[in-house]
């Protein structure tokens, strides 16, 4: 058995199967170059490359992204078409997405769901200065910062009805946007099989017994922050990791972004903005009032999302079923995220 044939993730194979699939796609030989595999990311894998073929005798060279759930990957199983129809809906809308051209969700081609999108220009900032202070120089902060919040309401006034979009899940209301994502994390971590953590049973109850009703269902993002965009010259280039996109209360993307984690030391959520001036500009381009005890509510939540994802990598890591060493790292920081999820309940109690 060759090594290719061993990994089906490696890239030997991924490339093999990315010539095969693509040469169908092209109706010519595709040569696979550059193939990487980016280190980014905990839940999809995800490869760059660029497809050479010929089209009427003249050569052809575009850089392209796959992406790939694998099977035993923390959110396992997967489905590409939820990223796919987010990314296709918006594009060319004032959300700047990469272009996607390819997907399915069946395992016939690499054991697993994937797509394929264009590969954008850029770097994905971090917040996490060397030296604990800021990561951007004040002009290039409230350059990106006026697109962040640019995109973000053009996401959350985007008219997703009429759309693939509309049926990615169980119909969401304004009155039970809040509860549904509390039934999803909390069977997340159901799933993860390790041991209950009383501070857990504590947060759940608190989130069941303040669920809010949102002031629209939106599109929500999810993942929403530094980190997940791309950046080139002072612009935004694209937003990236649509993988927890679904119908919501927009204050859950405004939420995730005032979580700690995001921004570090700085007074700025992810190292961008004010927490006012944020308010301020979203509901100037939204129409949508802010309600500060929502958002502190999904702050909430969002917490309990991350120990959500936290243990979901842990208990993929203990199971044997991913063998990623950033899993069990993960593991390591469910005291840290229970004990900011305590002083967040009792907060706002």
């Amino acid at each position: 058995m060759s090594v290719a044939e061993q990994d089906p993730f490696g890239e030997e194979s991924v490339r093999r199967r990315l010539a095969a699939f693509l040469s169908a796609r092209h109706g010519s030989d595709t040569r696979i170059e550059k193939l990487k595999r980016f280190t980014v990311g905990f839940s999809w894998l995800t490869y760059g490359f660029e497809a050479c073929w010929s089209e009427r005798g003249v050569e052809q060279r575009r850089g392209l992204i796959l992406r790939i759930g694998p099977p035993n990957g923390i959110f396992a199983p997967y489905k590409a078409s939820l990223q796919f129809h987010a990314q296709q809906v918006l594009h060319g809308s004032g959300v700047p997405v990469p272009r996607v051209y390819w997907h399915s969700d069946a395992s016939d081609l690499f054991d697993a769901p994937f797509f394929i999108c264009e590969r954008v220009a850029g770097e994905a900032p971090i917040p996490w200065a060397p030296d604990g202070g800021e990561v951007f120089d004040d002009a290039t902060r409230e350059q990106l910062a006026e697109q962040f919040v640019g995109a973000l309401a053009a996401l959350h006034t985007f008219e997703w009805r009429g759309t693939p979009l509309e049926d990615i899940e169980r119909p969401v209301t304004a009155h039970n946007a809040a509860l549904s994502q509390i039934e999803f994390w909390e069977e997340v971590t159901s799933r993860s099989r390790l041991r209950p953590f009383p501070a857990v049973a504590w947060a759940l109850a608190w989130l069941r017994a303040n669920c809010p009703a949102a002031p629209r269902v939106s599109i929500v993002h999810g993942d929403y922050r530094i980190g997940n965009f791309l950046e080139q010259d002072g612009r935004i280039t694209a937003i990236l990791d649509w993988e927890l996109t679904h119908l919501g209360d927009p204050h859950e993307d405004i939420g995730f972004i005032g979580l700690r984690a995001w921004s570090g030391r700085s007074p700025y959520l992810c190292q961008l903005i004010r927490r006012e001036d944020l308010y301020a500009r979203y509901e100037a381009l939204t129409g949508i009032k802010v309600d500060p005890d929502i958002v502190r509510f999904y702050e909430v939540l969002n917490n309990f999302k991350l120990f959500a994802i936290h243990t979901a990598a842990a208990g993929c890591f203990e199971a044997g079923r991913f063998n990623d060493l950033r899993m069990p790292a993960m593991g390591a920081q469910i005291p840290r995220i229970l004990l900011q999820l305590e002083r967040m309940i009792e907060g706002v109690a």
